[in-house]
């Protein structure tokens, strides 16, 4: 069963999931990546009552970034 999402400005649960992107995907690359090249897709919770966005990414694949082979 999936995590009821709030909105972390105004408590709504009116929050609908969705990836933040433009002509392609938007990667987060932490600022002490081992690899260059490497990213972690960045998805986003929209509250559809305040308009506020959250955005999210996969904290264990960013972290593994940051780690030396």
């Amino acid at each position: 069963m999936s995590e009821e999402k709030k909105c972390l400005r105004c408590g709504s649960t009116n929050v609908e999931p969705g990836v933040f992107q433009s002509t392609g995907k938007i990667y987060y690359r932490p600022q002490k990546a081992s690899v260059l090249l490497s990213g972690v897709v960045v998805d986003a919770n929209t509250c559809l009552d305040c308009g506020h966005v959250e955005l999210v990414v996969d904290a264990a694949k960013a972290k593994s970034l940051t780690e030396k082979p």
